[in-house]
């Protein structure tokens, strides 16, 4: 990474629904082009470290970034690369050895300048847990790169969902690596709700025996949108579990790609590698493509993938329908219930309110 240049604050003000959802989370922290603006972490321990990068003196900064399990070359992703050689706004968290934090930590990103390039390293250190919670907001038109990097110590638990929200104008490239250690494990749930155009790639990398990593992403466009999302869970160490799914909703004139990669490499035995894709088409010029692919270079393996894509459901319509309900109404029902898995990971009503307040506006 070339030498750190934070953006600018040049002005705190935050958007109504923001302040909103920071009266009514708790623990919550809210950056604003890379600056810290509000925060409250009651339940948060003072062990665990948080910080924006410009706070970071910078032998610190280089220590913090620095690890011998992460190679950022491997990814061999242009991308990525300009991405991390182009930083102006970071955040770090780092949960000691042994710390368990029971609490969900909101992060709230807020970003309205353009050509923003946030880079997140996020530290479980073995035998920790952390549940976190990411809301983006991106409301300058222009370039944007985001990249979150999260490395999951022997023995530790990282809980990580988060909502995108990129505005119409936004052209985002979005990527988040996830590194599991020995009987380590991680859940990613990822909603990608923009109206910008999209390329976004989540890559998880089972680097310890036993290790667990899930990637669940939904994602749903309209208009005349591009989302381009791809998965790579990778089997580094033997006995691991990679686990795949995709839930896509694709509307209006809009296209929407997922590809999902599961990759066992030599001697990596008794692993697990399985993907879904589910997906529904709304728009009569709508496209959802979907190309689960599994490189496997070991025999002795577990290894499936499947995909369901279509029109929603008749005979589900037609039941709601007979019930009385009209029919956007019942189509509403049957697509916040396909995304149950995101609404799962949402801790209050407000935030639910956001969620089904801007997939309606994408499906309705």
């Amino acid at each position: 990474m070339k030498q750190f240049q934070p953006i600018s604050l040049s002005s705190r003000e935050l958007p109504k629904f923001i302040h909103h959802l920071f009266e009514t989370l708790q623990n919550v922290l809210v950056v604003k082009n890379g600056h810290i603006v509000m925060k409250k972490l009651q339940d948060i321990s003072n062990e665990v470290l948080i910080d924006t990068y410009d706070n970071l003196i910078p032998n610190q900064l280089d220590l913090f970034l620095a690890s011998e399990f992460v190679n950022d070359n491997e990814l061999d992703d242009p991308l990525f690369q300009n991405a991390i050689n182009n930083v102006n706004s970071g955040l770090f968290i780092r949960v000691p050895e042994k710390i368990v934090v029971s609490a969900q930590l909101h992060v709230i990103y807020v970003f309205d300048e353009s050509n923003v390039s946030h880079n997140s390293r996020i530290i479980l250190q073995n035998n920790s847990n952390l549940n976190l919670f990411e809301y983006v907001h991106v409301s300058k038109k222009g370039h944007f790169n985001f990249v979150s990097n999260s490395i999951v110590g022997d023995n530790a638990q990282l809980s990580y969902s988060a909502i995108s929200n990129l505005q119409f104008g936004v052209e985002g490239v979005i990527r988040r690596n996830n590194y599991i250690f020995r009987n380590g494990k991680s859940i990613l749930t990822l909603a990608q709700l923009s109206d910008g155009n999209i390329d976004e790639r989540s890559n998880v990398f089972l680097r310890g025996e036993n290790a667990d990593g899930i990637v669940k992403t939904v994602a749903i466009t309209s208009q005349k949108q591009e989302f381009e999302i791809r998965q790579w869970v990778v089997h580094q160490a033997p006995k691991t579990i990679g686990l795949i799914e995709n839930y896509g909703v694709s509307n209006d004139e809009s296209r929407l790609m997922f590809e999902g990669v599961g990759k066992i490499e030599k001697n990596m035995k008794r692993s697990k590698a399985r993907q879904s894709n589910r997906g529904i088409v709304l728009g009569k010029y709508a496209k959802l493509e979907v190309n689960p692919l599994l490189l496997i270079d070991e025999y002795d393996v577990e290894a499936g993938h499947g995909a369901a894509i279509g029109k929603i459901d008749e005979e589900q319509l037609y039941y709601l329908m007979s019930r009385g309900l009209p029919i956007e109404m019942a189509e509403r029902l049957i697509i916040n219930g396909f995304l149950t898995p995101i609404l799962e990971q949402l801790s209050t009503d407000a935030l639910k309110e956001v969620f089904l307040t801007q997939v309606e506006g994408k499906t309705l």
